[in-house]
């Protein structure tokens, strides 16, 4: 994915960094789970599970910069809720950020592998959010996109990895961004638990999200490089990681 404004290429690298500080580093979890394939062979396709997508597509007028906070309120405030339903019927999932002057324009994508059963009542549950609702009617969020329960399309581990990686990444990678996805909803909801405010109306609650989304961001810029760069490093025994192009960190 390309932006010729925007360092999404780097955001996702940086969104990648910090995932194996949750196996490493004690931190509370926003949303328990039951690991079903920590340390071990990723599952195999004939279980019966795919891999499914809620794309929700975020106004953005092409004069202003992207609302990001938008990403805050989609991820806690509409997906977290379905997470405690039916977390413990997927076995991977994770959040896609993005924005770009192209069709797609600014995206928020939640993606994860179960089977149709559960991806039916995943995609209820979301359709029934109050939140996504009030977003939606006050023009925050466009338009919604869903996969089609009665056609999966993608039943391996790795269909939702980058093709250019070794299989071997390609499969064991969705652990990996479960537990960075995992990891900053656990960061959102600690830093809206400092915002004082109850109040549902949605510009209300959207601030409140641009308020999580400063405290976020500034953990990422002034305890990045230790906490997840360093420690991601030493899993790996402290070798060089080769960089092909320049990135932002």
């Amino acid at each position: 994915m390309t932006n010729d404004r925007y360092p999404l290429t780097a955001f996702v690298l940086s969104t990648l960094l910090l995932g194996l500080v949750v196996s490493g580093c004690a931190l509370r979890a926003a949303v328990p789970h039951e690991p079903t394939s920590v340390g071990r062979v990723p599952v195999a396709p004939k279980d019966g599970n795919y891999w499914w997508a809620y794309r929700f597509k975020v106004a953005w007028p092409l004069t202003e910069e992207p609302n990001w906070a938008v990403d805050l309120l989609l991820a806690h405030g509409v997906m977290q809720p379905v997470l405690r339903e039916c977390g413990s019927r997927i076995i991977y999932w994770r959040f896609h950020r993005r924005a770009a002057h192209d069709k797609a324009g600014h995206q928020f994508s939640f993606f994860f592998y179960s089977d149709s059963d559960t991806a039916t009542e995943v995609f209820r549950r979301v359709g029934d959010s109050r939140v996504l609702a009030e977003a939606m009617a006050s023009g925050i969020v466009e338009c919604t996109m869903v996969d089609d329960t009665t056609m999966p399309a993608r039943p391996g581990v790795e269909d939702t990895s980058d093709t250019h990686w070794s299989p071997v990444l390609q499969r064991a990678w969705p652990a990996y961004i479960m537990g960075v996805s995992s990891l900053w909803l656990g960061l959102i909801n600690d830093a809206l638990a400092e915002i004082p405010g109850d109040s549902h109306e949605i510009r209300a609650l959207l601030e409140r999200y641009r308020q999580a989304e400063t405290r976020v961001t500034a953990i990422w810029h002034k305890e990045g490089q230790h906490a997840f760069l360093h420690h991601l490093n030493a899993i790996f025994g402290y070798k060089p990681m080769l960089i092909r192009k320049e990135v932002s960190f």
